[in-house]
C-alpha cells in the first residue's frame, strides 16, 4: 500500500470536515509522513491568524477527490473552517452525528435522535443582519414557522449581539473562545 493510499481517509476527512491546524495534524500523522504529503502536494499549509492550517493540496484534490485543480483558499476562510471543525468535535461529544457541510463549507449540519443542528463558527464576526440573511437564504425562518427548523448554534466573538435572536428561539450563541485553539496564532 502506497503512502497516499494509506492516508487517503485522512485527506478525505480534511475535505469533508474541514482543515485543521498543523499541530493537530502532527498528532495524527508522523512528522516525516506529514511533510512528505505536503512536499508531494497532497496537503497544503495555509498561514492563518490561528496558526498554520492544513488543507487538501492540488494533487490531493485531483487524484483523491477527483476535483478540479487547486486554488489557494483565503486565510480568513480557512481559519473559520478550522473553528467549524472544532465546533463539530464538540457537538459530536454531545451526541450529535456529523452529516456534512454546506457547499461553501461555512455551516455544518448535525443530527441526533431526529433533531437537526446547524453549526456556524466565525472569527470575522457575523453581524445579526448577515446571520439573519444566511438563515433566510437557507429557508430556516419558514421551517421555524412550521415547527420543522433545526437548531442553530453560532460561535461568535461577541455573543451578546445576538441576545434578541436567542430570545426569539431556536438560536444558541456561544463565545468563539470555547473553540479557539489553546495556542492560537503560535507558530509550529
Amino acid at each position: 500500500m502506497s503512502l497516499v493510499e494509506k492516508h487517503e481517509r485522512f485527506i478525505r476527512s480534511l475535505h469533508l470536515r474541514g482543515p485543521m491546524l498543523a499541530s493537530e495534524t502532527l498528532e495524527r500523522l508522523p512528522r516525516a509522513t506529514f511533510y512528505d504529503l505536503v512536499r508531494r502536494k497532497y496537503l497544503a499549509i495555509i498561514p492563518t491568524v490561528l496558526g498554520k492550517a492544513v488543507v487538501v493540496g492540488p494533487r490531493g484534490r485531483v487524484e483523491i477527490l477527483s476535483m478540479t485543480r487547486f486554488y489557494r483558499p483565503r486565510a480568513t476562510a480557512v481559519a473559520d473552517a478550522v473553528l467549524l471543525r472544532r465546533a463539530i468535535r464538540i457537538a459530536e461529544r454531545e451526541g450529535w452525528r456529523f452529516q456534512g457541510r454546506n457547499p461553501r463549507g461555512r455551516i455544518a449540519f448535525m443530527r441526533r435522535n431526529g433533531e437537526r443542528l446547524m453549526l456556524i463558527a466565525s472569527l470575522r464576526a457575523y453581524s445579526t443582519r448577515s446571520l439573519r440573511s444566511t438563515l433566510k437564504r437557507m429557508g430556516w425562518y419558514s421551517r421555524s414557522k412550521q415547527g420543522e427548523a433545526e437548531w442553530v448554534r453560532v460561535y461568535h466573538p461577541y455573543p451578546k449581539r445576538f441576545d434578541r435572536m436567542e430570545r426569539e428561539g431556536g438560536v444558541e450563541v456561544r463565545p468563539v473562545s470555547e473553540i479557539l485553539p489553546p495556542d492560537a496564532g503560535a507558530e509550529d
